[in-house]
């Protein structure tokens, strides 16, 4: 059964997170560019990747092609969790971001319920 990606809270999060993580982007695009020079590039692919891919697979009718987007937006939230945490470890962004990493790990939680959802429970991952 296809979803309304507009409807799905953790759409609508995962799309928040993106213009939250955009903001940070620019306010430290100097010191991300110091310490990493592809860091606020790859940070941003890879937030946008998470509510584009939910998003995307939440049109599809089948259950095991809705999970499948559903593992690559889990793979970019833990990707954008590391890196927003490297960047905090090198002083790219400040200490008061932590609020984005805690979003990002929901997001994740959110996305393997989601995943649940759609394959009827013959899904058993567990997030971490």
């Amino acid at each position: 059964m296809a979803h309304n990606p507009h409807a799905l809270q953790v759409v609508q999060r995962a799309f928040a997170l993106s213009v939250d993580v955009h903001r940070l982007a620019d306010r430290c695009h100097e010191s991300m560019a110091r310490v990493s020079p592809g860091m606020r590039n790859q940070l941003l692919r890879a937030v946008n990747s998470i509510a584009l891919n939910l998003a995307e697979g939440a049109g599809y009718q089948s259950p095991s092609r809705t999970a499948s987007f559903c593992t690559t937006a889990i793979g970019s939230c833990n990707e954008v969790e590391l890196q927003l945490r490297l960047a905090r470890a090198l002083n790219a962004i400040p200490d008061d971001y932590d609020v984005l990493i805690d979003e990002v790990v929901e997001i994740r939680k959110m996305s393997y319920g989601f995943r649940k959802h759609v394959m009827g429970r013959r899904d058993k991952a567990a997030p971490p």
